[in-house]
């Protein structure tokens, strides 16, 4: 029997989005920026209690940009996973300026392809929680897929683009809790 899975994404999901004033939102590039965001832990705890592993799918071109270092990229995760147990973490640290096209850049399905073929992971039993249309179109084989979005006005302009989500939350632990319904009712 293959196992189920919660496919997350990291930034906005799992830790706090940074600002750059020229940059934009960006990801974290050393372990002090990395902040947990709240309920998350408790959101793992029930997504584990529930029989899932728990997989972080995330794009990181801060690593193609020069600004975040492999070394760096490993601290944060160290960090991350001291805060939180999650099962694999896989990451893409490719963009298409600088690397070319590539099979594992969301919305793409190679890193949840990967996960899937690594862990035993039945897809389409599974579960995408991200916070961006790409981690929407990216988990569509799931079962169901969950965006993370902090108001309507975020949910307006993403249902205006076409991709659509199975549930629209406002944290990690709103969509843990779902899922915990759906998966032992």
């Amino acid at each position: 029997m293959k196992n189920k899975a919660v496919f997350i994404d990291r930034d906005g999901v799992i830790n706090k989005n940074l600002f750059d004033e020229t940059a934009g939102i960006k990801s974290p590039s050393k372990p002090s920026e990395f902040v947990l965001l709240p309920g998350v832990a408790q959101a793992i705890k029930t997504l584990k209690k529930a029989g899932l592993k728990i997989v972080i799918v995330s794009n990181q071109p801060g690593v193609a940009f020069g600004y975040i270092k492999d070394s760096m990229l490993n601290e944060i995760t160290k960090k991350m996973n001291s805060k939180i147990k999650v099962d694999a973490v896989y990451y893409c640290k490719h963009h298409p300026s600088y690397t070319g096209e590539c099979e594992c850049r969301k919305p793409k399905e190679g890193l949840l392809k990967k996960a899937a073929k690594e862990l035993g992971i039945d897809i389409s039993k599974s579960y995408a929680v991200g916070d961006n249309l790409i981690d929407i179109e990216a988990g569509k084989k799931c079962k169901k897929t969950f965006l993370v979005a902090f108001n309507f006005d975020t949910i307006n302009q993403i249902k205006a683009k076409g991709v659509k989500a199975d549930y629209y939350v406002h944290n990690l632990h709103e969509a843990a809790k779902i899922i915990e319904k759906l998966e032992v009712g």
